[in-house]
């Protein structure tokens, strides 16, 4: 009897340290975020970053920027599998799939171009000369424009491209390379991180200029996701890890949050009012790390969900209502895209 129970405890306790190994939940009894899918691609070396997706065909789309990659992947949705390789990239970065036009967008870094793909034969379109280091995108659907961030921490800008005729239009200028490029639509305004800077930037998109910074205080400010309707931008800082909440009238700081260390990707989750912070980048284990609003100037670290070594980057879409991370390949596993579902 004494042996049984003996090795039920044991049991018991290596079942408690393997789960504790995949995710550390606060406050609560389940896990905030569960994993339903992992897919592979196999054969894709080196770091993984930015995500596009095409909702109508159910696709979505990955920078694979390895030295000996230098690809962007395509996975089907709903076969769950990788189904095309669109090679001819030179560090691929932002991706952008066009659902009115059926193009995609790719910022490439070594060359600084964006380099634009029919979306059914993946056949190089147009290769547009953008500057140094083209990396962030974002979209704005009201106009078609596709804003591309370029540059380096002394000075860059946001090339503007028309979508519909594949036109560099004009550059706005930013005080250093603009990141985790947002929009919002009411004012209308774009929120950046300026690389090395110790500020965010605020462009206005009548007047195409930086119209004002906001300080920070710290310098790796990473990541952006944007709370619209509570007016409150989130800013995912690298060193030292934290979360910093601001507020979009003045720029005014209101929250603090400890931070996952490594972060790429930050989103926010309108129906569940949640924030999701992804990083890894250089990490054994990367980790989402998941924030409750309370309300507009509270937020509760409710779950840490472990993830795969060196995995930073992720894409929420709240359409599919998913969650996906990149996972780069390891010694011991294949490279892998990992879909998560929230849970209540």
């Amino acid at each position: 009897m004494r042996k049984r129970l003996l090795l039920s405890w044991i049991v018991g306790l290596t079942l408690a340290l393997t789960l504790s190994g995949h995710s550390f939940i606060v406050g609560q009894d389940k896990s905030p975020l569960k994993l339903i899918q992992k897919v592979p691609m196999p054969n894709v070396k080196g770091r993984l970053d930015h995500f596009g997706v095409d909702l109508e065909g159910r696709r979505l789309f990955v920078a694979a920027l390895g030295d000996d990659q230098n690809t962007v992947e395509v996975i089907d949705l709903k076969m769950g599998k990788r189904v095309f390789s669109i090679p001819g990239q030179s560090k691929p970065q932002g991706v952008f799939y066009s659902p009115d036009f059926k193009k995609l967008f790719v910022a490439n870094g070594t060359d600084g171009t964006c380099k634009i793909f029919a979306g059914d034969t993946f056949k190089l379109i147009d290769n547009l000369p953008i500057g140094t280091d083209a990396d962030h995108v974002g979209y704005d659907p009201a106009t078609k424009y596709l804003y591309v961030g370029f540059g380096d921490a002394k000075s860059g800008g946001l090339a503007v491209i028309d979508t519909r005729g594949n036109k560099h239009i004009t550059d706005i200028k930013t005080d250093a390379r603009p990141g985790g490029i947002k929009i919002e639509k009411s004012r209308p305004q774009i929120y950046v991180t300026l690389s090395g800077a110790t500020k965010l930037g605020v462009v206005d998109l009548k007047k195409r200029e930086q119209v004002t910074v906001w300080p920070t205080g710290v310098q790796a400010n990473v990541a952006l996701a944007l709370d619209a309707s509570h007016h409150r931008l989130f800013d995912g800082v690298r060193d030292p890890a934290t979360l910093i909440v601001l507020e979009t009238e003045s720029g005014k700081q209101v929250s603090q949050v400890e931070g996952v260390s490594g972060i790429d990707d930050l989103w926010y989750d309108a129906s569940h009012k949640r924030v999701y912070a992804s990083g890894g980048r250089g990490f054994e284990v990367g980790f989402v790390y998941v924030y409750q609003q309370r309300d507009a100037d509270h937020y509760e670290l409710i779950g840490k969900v472990a993830t795969a070594p060196g995995a930073g980057t992720s894409f929420w879409s709240p359409e599919l209502n998913r969650l996906y991370v990149a996972a780069p390949s390891t010694d011991k596993e294949e490279a892998a895209i990992l879909v998560f579902e929230p849970q209540p």
